[in-house]
């Protein structure tokens, strides 16, 4: 599984299956609007009870009627619109006049119009050279001082956008004249500031909002994108407008400029720009392509992902698998001949592999097929100008064969180093039968069974054939009731030592049935969380009735499930609700004892040392008829029960473990399942494993 993830992982990374990574992060979905402030470049008042004298240099311009000689006043303002960049689009275009005191008592609405004569100069203007009024733009309500007791101070602003537009699209001058729509009927006179006026911030301007429509339009990058290796970058900009516009494109690479270009856009066009961008390293990069100019500043940056290069990358690998290939192949080769030799003489034998029949064709099969591999990686690899080229297709097809080589290496060693030992085992136990001493080989050749063969020079051998089948010892672990401390500390330790006398462990997770049961050489059922059924009982019956074998494991009072006493009856054994305790060899609590007494009368106690100490932590047994005793508590071991009596004294060796035959199988009890499990980091599962390992050989008869 992990080599399988590797491998995903592998394609992932050089780019084998990869898809579009960038992102955008930053666009302009819209142009850039701007916001000018113009001041006039001409401006004056008018009066008509004085037609020929000019005003230019006033710090006043008046709009009215004046209440002492009754002259009409009237203000005319020229503005230069030049500065905003040809092409661009007005938005909105806005007349700013700042009055300190209004009118003197009523209110009065101060209207715009438009003039087209632009020709009118400040220095020169009269009432009676005035310029012509045009067409009415807008008006604003300029408040009263109520007689002058209190100032206004109130900006009028009138919309001219439509005019603004027009004269831009023309001469760039725009000129304007304010008159009181009550001239001549109201004596109300309003004084603005003009451009000669101290108060800078309160002189006339137009202000002016406006973009130009150039703009990015698309960006494009190349993708998959490697290091090391270039690739195509395509930039779209667009000018909307009817006018031709000045750009500077810059690409940029995470904010650094990698091209720099000057660019005329002409009316109503777009220009599309090809670059190319090699990265360096891998990684996530921000790839931005902007333009700057009079009015312009458009962006978009995407977010892209640089891969490994796949030629540097399959080039390296190759090498590391070519050096793992390298390191194994020997020995590889070595129990492959060793293996061969030890299946051929047991195929001369006669012996059926029986269990390892699969694994013995597996080994075959996928050691042939890692040579074929590595041949075709060495056929490959000398074709050096094609792998040398940077062709990622050719280095990584390389790769892949040297690869597979390398990984079916070591899955044919570990095959081998876990089914050679139970074959040579197979041939030392047969080879007495399939071998007879000289001396023998005259009452051999004399035999007329079967079993004797002959070589075709006529010639009859001491070989015979051996009526033996390799059988592999499977053992079914309990799960399938919650089992307390394999659940919360685990079994590895138990597994992994079964799994080191060469036989095959399996878990199971579903409910327990004969059909099922009887595919196991030995069954392990630890004290289960949830109660045994019916069913399952008289399933774990009737498979040892018929010769299974059974390790059953119970606990201490509080967690012992009766029903382990069910599946027991009639076996003489039973778990007792107590709990051993010993005050003296335990460890650390009299809860957790020690025990050590062993029936060295048993084949079971065979492999447990001399003065061994195993961990505890559980119950008693109950022991009547052919039941032998397998382990006691020491001498000062006892045994309570959940009131807190004495249900054994110190010095009455309270028995914990039991073997019993029934039917055709065997059992093995023992108050403990803890000693199982991993728990105390192990110590547990290593203290009791020579009493397991005995116990189990004794189960399937091989001790």
């Amino acid at each position: 599984m992990k080599r399988l993830a590797v491998a995903i992982v592998l394609l992932f990374l050089v780019g084998l299956i990869p898809t579009p990574m960038f992102a955008e992060v930053g666009a302009t979905s819209n142009y850039v609007i701007k916001t000018v402030s113009i001041g006039p470049t001409d401006d004056a008042y008018v009066k008509s009870t004085t037609p020929d004298t000019n005003y230019g240099s006033s710090y006043n311009l008046y709009v009215g009627t004046y209440y002492r000689d009754h002259g009409n006043e009237r203000a005319y303002l020229k503005f230069d619109l030049s500065s905003i960049p040809p092409g661009a689009v007005i938005v909105s275009a806005t007349l700013h006049l700042y009055t300190y005191w209004g009118t003197y008592a009523q209110p009065i609405n101060v209207s715009v119009y438009a003039v087209e004569n632009d020709s009118w100069s400040e220095d020169t203007i009269t009432w009676d050279n005035k310029p012509l009024a045009g067409q009415f733009l807008d008006k604003d309500l300029v408040p009263d001082s109520n007689r002058g007791d209190y100032p206004v101070k109130h900006w009028s602003v009138w919309n001219v956008t439509d005019f603004v537009r027009s004269q831009f699209e023309t001469d760039k001058v725009v000129s304007f004249v304010l008159i009181s729509d009550s001239e001549g009927i109201v004596d109300e006179s309003v004084g603005y500031n003009s451009k000669e006026s101290k108060y800078v911030d309160e002189r006339p301007y137009l202000e002016i909002v406006y973009y130009v429509p150039v703009a990015v339009s698309s960006l494009n990058i190349n993708e998959p994108l490697y290091s090391g290796l270039p690739s195509k970058v395509y930039v779209s900009i667009t000018n909307s407008g009817d006018a031709e516009t000045n750009v500077t494109f810059y690409l940029k690479i995470n904010g650094v400029p990698l091209y720099t270009e000057n660019l005329t856009l002409g009316p109503k066009s777009t220009e599309t720009l090809e670059k190319v961008w090699i990265p360096t390293a891998t990684g996530d990069y921000n790839v931005t392509a902007e333009i700057v100019g009079e009015g312009v500043n458009d962006f978009i940056t995407k977010q892209v992902h640089v891969y490994v290069n796949p030629y540097r990358l399959f080039y390296g690998l190759t090498y590391f698998y070519e050096n793992g290939y390298n390191k194994i192949a020997p020995q590889l080769d070595e129990l492959y001949a060793n293996f061969t030799t030890t299946v051929q003489e047991l195929q001369k034998c006669g012996v059926n592999l029986g269990d390892l029949s699969d694994d013995v064709k597996w080994i075959e099969t996928n050691y042939n097929l890692t040579k074929a591999e590595y041949a075709k990686f060495l056929e490959m690899k000398k074709r050096t100008a094609l792998f040398l080229s940077g062709n990622r297709l050719y280095t990584y097809s390389v790769m892949v064969h040297i690869r597979k080589a390398r990984f079916l290496a070591q899955d044919v060693t570990e095959r081998i180093e876990k089914v050679l030992p139970i074959l040579q085992e197979t041939l030392a136990k047969v080879e007495p039968l399939c071998h007879p001493p000289a001396n023998e080989t005259n009452q051999t050749a004399n035999q007329t069974t079967g079993n004797v063969t002959a070589p075709s020079n006529g010639t009859v051998t001491n070989q015979t054939t051996a009526n033996y089948t390799i059988h592999i010892t499977k053992v079914l672990i309990d799960l399938s009731h919650g089992q307390y401390y394999f659940t919360k500390y685990g079994f590895t330790g138990l597994q992994e030592d079964i799994e080191k006398l060469g036989w095959e462990v399996n878990v199971t997770y579903a409910p327990l049935t004969y059909d099922e049961l009887k595919k196991y050489d030995v069954v392990i059922l630890t004290n289960p969380k949830t109660k045994l059924s019916d069913e399952e009982i008289q399933a774990l019956r009737k498979y040892v009735e018929e010769g299974g074998a059974l390790f059953v494991a119970g606990d201490w009072y509080k967690y012992l499930s009766d029903s382990l006493n069910e599946l027991l009856e009639g076996t003489g054994v039973q778990f007792e609700k107590t709990e051993l305790m010993d005050d003296e060899k335990n460890s650390g609590k009299p809860y957790y004892p020690f025990v050590g007494i062993y029936n060295r009368n048993c084949a079971i106690t065979k492999y447990i040392p001399e003065n061994w100490t195993m961990y505890y932590n559980g119950d008693t047994l109950k022991i009547t008829g052919d039941a032998k005793w397998i382990i006691k508590g020491y001498e000062s071991a006892y045994a309570v029960d959940a009131n807190g009596n004495t249900i054994y004294e110190k010095g009455s060796e309270p028995v914990v473990a039991v073997a019993v035959t029934f039917g055709k199988g065997k059992i093995v009890v023992y108050g403990s399942s803890k000693a199982l499990s991993d728990a105390y980091y192990g110590k547990y599962i290593k203290s009791n494993w020579p009493f397991i390992k005995g116990a189990l050989l004794w189960l399937v008869e091989e001790s």
